[in-house]
């Protein structure tokens, strides 16, 4: 059936299989069933409303309202929300069931979730086992980071998002089981490698695309097993290593120069329509290890489900971005671990049960409408009942939401503590100031403290780079925002002869983006044989795009 997204009214369908899907996750509560209503908005603009609640990159000097103690918190200080450090947070010294109140059948219910968002305290950052890793955030097991997110079982690393089980790399997005790397995107087993994409198992490989068991290789696509190739062209380890000492890679004029020119090399050779391995029955990218799952991005062992994002061991779920260990979950953001008939809700993690529209509340089982609570059961609105109180007040409030049209959307963007330019929704779905506000939502204005004019200018070459560069104020040649190099990234940029950056984090993160097709599927024929492909290379890109079996006859 199809139908106008409400939002921005692109056409969209609600399958056979979705409404069975919706019918299937609906909260039967004393053997009656409430249904959940097919989605009003489009995919993507429910995606767009979930990422508005995941804040991985904005990061504030704060303090913890129960202690005094300075914090670095992703709550800006003047937000109303309070932060509390992480060891009072998950401690005893306070009960977020004392900011419980009733539910007012005379107002609607997300007004009523928005004031206790606000008031009750909300942990100051998502990590766990950090060491000498102050600022980062989404992560675990990291020791001696430094600004990185979404990140796993990580030592040394710097300015990344979403790698795993990495050592010494620098500006790396999805990165896994690498070390040494730098400008990194999509890559697996790699090590030394510079400026590359979607490569595996490579060691010392620079600007390369599309490479498997590489080793020091330049500027080449789709070669598996080489070694010593330049642009594709075989040659011998000393003619290799002439050629490369002739790129001046510690030049940041040059490398940029390079950059460009590998931008267009790369479209003479055909591109796999999606990274797609060992899945049956699946769309999207970047997948593995999957069965019977559509429009699933950077995701892996995903079973029988629809729209994820970032999704791992999930099992019948739609609509979920940032989950692991699920079943039977619904419009859920940062969710699971693991997590079973979740509805509608954000932060809910440990072990978690028969939750709906609830916010920040690990280990919750059976609640409605909490935030910040910690293993509550049978709560609503943080307020404590019995299992027989709560299980005839819940179909009340549900049957109350339906009727004011609330039942079965999730959180209005609103009711997020980020402002939209503070979450990844930002990087996905990237608006300006002025649309952002025109939708009613909010926009944080940049600190004019941290865009002063300097005069200083960074050396061309890493090898002109003196500790000097550590005492002072660069400027980002882009956005103009003030940022600093610090030693070990210094040491790690002399080491490996790679220059300066004359670009500030964020706007580096961004030009990695831009090198990643966005998370959305578009039809075209495959360039070798015709057939139709679903891909993420939009019809409108230049690339040349292959289907699974042209390609891999291309490449072997």
């Amino acid at each position: 059936m199809s139908k106008s997204c409400k939002n921005c009214s692109a056409a969209f369908e609600d399958t056979k299989e979705d409404l069975e899907f919706y019918d299937r996750v609906s909260p039967v509560i004393n053997g009656i069933k409430y249904p959940i209503p097919a989605p009003t908005l489009c995919p993507d603009c429910r995606l767009q409303r979930r990422l508005v609640w995941r804040n991985e990159k904005s990061l504030y000097r704060n303090k913890c309202d129960k202690t005094g103690q300075e914090i670095i918190s992703w709550i800006a200080p003047d937000k109303p929300q309070k932060t509390y450090k992480k060891d009072v947070w998950w401690g005893d010294t306070w009960d977020a069931r004392s900011y419980g109140r009733d539910f007012d059948f005379e107002r609607p219910f997300f007004d009523q979730l928005e004031e206790l968002i606000k008031e009750v305290p909300w942990l100051d950052m998502l990590t766990d086992n950090t060491f000498n890793s102050d600022y980062v955030n989404y992560c675990n097991n990291a020791k001696d980071c430094y600004l990185i997110y979404a990140s796993n079982n990580n030592e040394s690393c710097m300015y990344s998002s979403y790698i795993w089980d990495c050592d010494d790399c620098i500006d790396c997005l999805q990165a896994f089981d690498c070390e040494l790397c730098y400008s990194c995107i999509d890559v697996n087993n790699c090590y030394g490698c510079k400026y590359s994409k979607n490569c595996t198992n490579c060691n010392n490989c620079t600007f390369c695309e599309n490479c498997q068991g590489c080793n020091d290789c330049f500027g080449c696509v789709n070669l598996v097993n080489k070694k010593y190739c330049f642009q594709n062209e075989q040659l011998t380890k000393e003619e290799y290593e002439k050629k490369l000492a002739e790129m001046q890679l510690d030049s940041y004029a040059k490398t940029k120069e390079i950059r460009e020119f590998f931008a267009k090399h790369r479209l003479e050779f055909p591109m796999r329509f999606a990274q797609i391995v060992n899945c049956e029955n699946c769309t999207g990218n970047a997948l593995r290890n999957s069965s019977n799952t559509q429009e699933a991005y950077d995701s892996s062992d995903i079973e029988d489900s629809k729209w994820v994002m970032i999704g791992a061991d999930v099992r019948d779920c739609y609509d979920i971005s940032g989950c692991e260990k699920l079943e039977l979950c619904y419009n859920t953001v940062v969710v699971g671990i693991p997590a079973t008939r979740v509805l509608f809700s954000a932060y809910t993690w440990k072990g978690i049960n028969e939750v709906l529209y609830s916010v920040l509340s690990p280990g919750a089982q059976n609640c409605f409408g909490c935030a910040s609570l910690y293993k509550g059961q049978y709560c609503i609105l943080n307020k404590q009942y019995t299992k027989q109180q709560y299980e005839q007040l819940v179909p009340k409030i549900i049957e109350y939401m339906q009727k004011t049209g609330e039942w079965g959307e999730f959180f209005p963007a609103t009711l997020s503590p980020f402002d939209y330019n503070e979450t990844i929704a930002n990087d996905h779905f990237p608006m300006s100031r002025e649309q952002v506000l025109a939708k009613g939502w909010r926009w944080r204005d940049a600190d004019k403290k941290e865009y002063m004019p300097t005069d200083y200018q960074l050396p061309d070459s890493i090898t002109e780079a003196s500790d000097e560069v550590l005492q002072q104020i660069c400027g980002c040649e882009t956005c103009g925002k003030n940022y600093k190099i610090i030693a070990p990234e210094l040491k790690f940029y002399k080491r490996h002869n790679i220059p300066v950056p004359k670009k500030c984090s964020d706007c580096r993160h961004e030009d990695r983006m831009k090198m990643r097709n966005p998370n959305r599927l578009h039809s075209r024929s495959c360039a070798k044989c015709g057939c139709e492909i679903k891909t993420t290379y939009a019809p409108s890109k230049p690339e040349i795009v292959y289907c699974e079996s042209c390609y891999l006859k291309e490449i072997y």
